[in-house]
């Protein structure tokens, strides 16, 4: 590629990277049914004609978060733990590590999916299936994590795996949006340290 075209490319990268992102924050301050293009032109500096040659519409935009969370946080979750060798606490260590992590350098992806999920399942939108199957599959990566915990006698044996799941997802969800709310005025660090504590101590035998 020559100098012009990488340029080029880069400058075309640096626009829909920044198109996203402020579609990302007023989807949080608005809402997705509040949010217009105009909205998101403003936002980000550019044409209409600029972001409709980056993303056919809002409703791709939407898309792309959805699929950059699946992509970039739940996969790289789900590998993360899997790589792991050792046992349940030690995956649980790190799901904790990486999920903290992710949350603490991709926030607006993290809270826009969240809210986005919230303000959509439930009101028939085109993407509810997909919300659906992305929590879907983040319980059963979690359900199998307590089932193997269970095994190992670490869990308690009352514990129902499905349940677990849903309750940690549901724990994790309300802590990324407490956090995002009052990020100034509390150490995410011991946030996220209090989380791990209360949730191992729910589940150890």
């Amino acid at each position: 590629m020559r100098p012009l075209e990488s340029t080029k490319a880069l400058r075309s990268k640096e626009t829909s990277y920044r198109i996203l992102t402020q579609a990302m924050r007023i989807f949080l301050e608005k809402g997705y049914h509040g949010t217009s293009i105009d909205d998101i032109t403003h936002a980000a500096g550019v044409t209409k004609g600029a972001l409709y040659w980056h993303f056919k519409s809002k409703e791709e935009l939407l898309q792309k978060i959805v699929e950059d969370f699946e992509k970039r946080f739940l996969n790289g979750l789900i590998q993360a733990v899997r790589n792991v060798r050792g046992n349940i606490q030690d995956k649980f260590e790190k799901y904790f590590r990486y999920n903290a992590a992710f949350s603490y350098y991709n926030r607006e992806l993290c809270v826009s999916f969240t809210t986005l999920a919230a303000e959509l399942v439930g009101a028939h939108h085109g993407t509810e299936p997909q919300f659906r199957r992305i929590y879907k599959k983040y319980q059963k990566f979690l359900s199998r994590l307590i089932l193997q915990g269970k095994k190992e006698k670490i869990f308690k044996k009352e514990i129902d795996p499905d349940l677990g799941a849903l309750t940690i997802i549901a724990f994790h969800d309300g802590i990324l949006l407490r956090w995002f709310m009052n990020r100034n005025e509390i150490d995410g660090e011991a946030f996220v340290n209090t989380f791990k504590k209360i949730m191992l101590r729910g589940l150890m035998a």
